[in-house]
Formats: structure tokens, C-alpha cells, sequence
């Protein structure tokens, strides 16, 4: 969607309240695997200084792959775009991309690493995660090389 701001004078200021949705081949360089519903209100403005001004609030969810699993799982996300326009605004030209406003932001939200699982519930063939209990309980086949390292504690 994108919004022509020669419209925009000092006294006004234009609107949004829109629902958008990404493409797998918009989401297909970003850990991001669906996004749908992406709901951004706000509005936006011509400054004293003849700059343009966004105020916009965004939520929606993303589909993500958990970390330790990589299952997909949702996470909620929500964020306000305070900014200057300038850097966003296509050259030689007032047009605003607010769907490219709001994915430059959105990626800026994705988590490094999440997950859902806890330690409890993770295990495989031949391993599984311990906890602090556990950890005191030598295993009998690594008993003599526990003894050799005792004192070079």
C-alpha cells in the first residue's frame, strides 16, 4: 500500500488502520515462516520542520520454528514505529510504502532463538537433558577416569 504525501499539509494528517499479510517469497530470506494479520493503526504527519512524522502501532504473530525442536510455533509481537519518513521515502518522489515500512520493523522484532520446550521434555535415542540432581550420579563406566581426576581439582 502506498500513500502519496503531497496530499499532506501542516494541519493534517493521514490515517492508517490496515490489516496486512506477507508472501512466502516476501518472508523468503528472514526466519519468519507465515505472517498474517499484521495490524498497524496510526497516522501519519507534516511537521514545522517539513518533516514527515509516523506514529504506528503494530501487533500481529508470526510463525516461527522453535530452536530446539523446530516445530513451528507462534509469537506475538507489538510495537510502535515513532520515526522521520526521510529514509523510507522512495527518491524522487512523496510515496510511502507502509507494507516496506512495517516488514523493515517487523524483522527487528524476530528473536534470536525461542522455544517452547522445556529441559524436562527433551530426550532422544541415548540422551536426554539432566537436571542438577541428576548431575551428582556418575555414570559407573566413567568412574576411573573420575578417580584419575580427582586431584587436579
Amino acid at each position: 500500500m502506498k500513500i502519496d504525501l503531497n496530499e499532506l499539509s501542516y494541519k493534517d494528517k493521514i490515517d492508517i488502520n490496515n490489516s496486512f499479510s506477507y508472501s512466502e517469497e516476501e518472508l523468503l530470506n528472514s526466519s519468519i515462516h507465515k505472517l498474517n494479520d499484521v495490524k498497524a493503526t496510526g497516522y501519519i504527519r507534516l511537521n514545522a520542520a517539513d518533516e514527515y512524522e509516523v506514529n504506528i502501532d503494530v501487533n500481529g504473530c508470526m510463525e516461527l520454528l522453535d530452536s530446539v525442536t523446530l516445530e513451528p510455533i507462534d509469537y506475538d509481537f507489538s510495537f510502535t514505529i515513532e520515526d522521520n519518513l526521510d529514509d523510507y521515502l522512495e527518491k524522487g518522489k512523496n510515496l510511502l510504502d507502509i507494507k516496506e515500512l512495517l516488514w523493515q520493523n517487523i524483522v527487528l522484532e524476530v528473536p534470536i532463538r525461542y522455544t517452547k520446550s522445556d529441559a524436562d521434555n527433551l530426550k532422544g535415542d541415548h540422551w536426554k537433558v539432566i537436571n542438577e540432581s541428576e548431575k551428582s550420579e556418575i555414570d559407573p563406566r566413567m568412574q576411573k577416569l573420575n578417580d584419575l581426576f580427582k586431584g587436579g581439582e
